[in-house]
């Protein structure tokens, strides 16, 4: 996910073993939606980007294939430290979740009747959704003003969780309106003095 010529470089310029430690640090520690907002903050908060970057990181990381993660994992990295800085996230956000699941799954196969691994399992799938929710909540508050984003938020929930419309349908009507509803807000604002 190349960085455009005209994206403005990071504040502060991490070593390539610090965006390592970050997204190994938030890949282990987090789970679900909350790896969005944990990158959120640690990418803002330690000057390698601006919320805005951020934001069209995060917009990139989930129209590409592959994990959303991963991809905005790469494009953090690529953002602050390049080629090398996208590999360095890549390698730090990859590989210590590899290992917990290779633990994890050798335990859970060895332990998979126990109640308090079943209790445990299910306790896990409460505080990942509570993660996303939180995540939702937090990335849309920035747009609390413009009714049209939050209206198209309601409707995107409503239609893929309710009426089971495919992704890609969702992506293209919703998307599409998104991309006007910018278009013209852009074609306003420039055309105001």
């Amino acid at each position: 996910m190349p960085a455009s010529d005209d994206a403005p470089a990071p504040a502060v310029r991490p070593t390539l073993l610090s965006v390592a430690l970050v997204f190994a640090a938030i890949s282990s520690t987090s789970f679900g939606g909350g790896q969005k907002a944990s990158i959120r903050q640690q990418v803002v908060k330690q000057g390698w980007m601006d919320k805005d970057a951020f934001l069209e990181g995060l917009e990139l990381a989930q129209v590409l294939p592959g994990p959303n993660i991963l991809n905005l994992a790469i494009f953090c990295g690529q953002r602050a430290r390049g080629v090398p800085g996208a590999i360095a996230a890549f390698l730090g956000a990859s590989i210590p979740p590899l290992l917990i699941v290779l633990i994890a799954g050798a335990l859970y196969f060895k332990y998979s009747e126990n109640p308090f691994v079943r209790g445990g399992l299910r306790g896990c799938a409460v505080g990942a959704l509570g993660l996303t929710v939180a995540n939702a909540l937090e990335l849309s508050w920035d747009e609390r003003n413009d009714w049209i984003k939050l209206v198209l938020l309601a409707l995107t929930a409503v239609v893929v969780s309710l009426f089971k419309m495919p992704l890609l349908l969702v992506l293209v009507v919703f998307g599409g309106i998104g991309i006007m509803h910018e278009y013209l807000r852009a074609r306003r604002e420039a055309a105001s003095p």
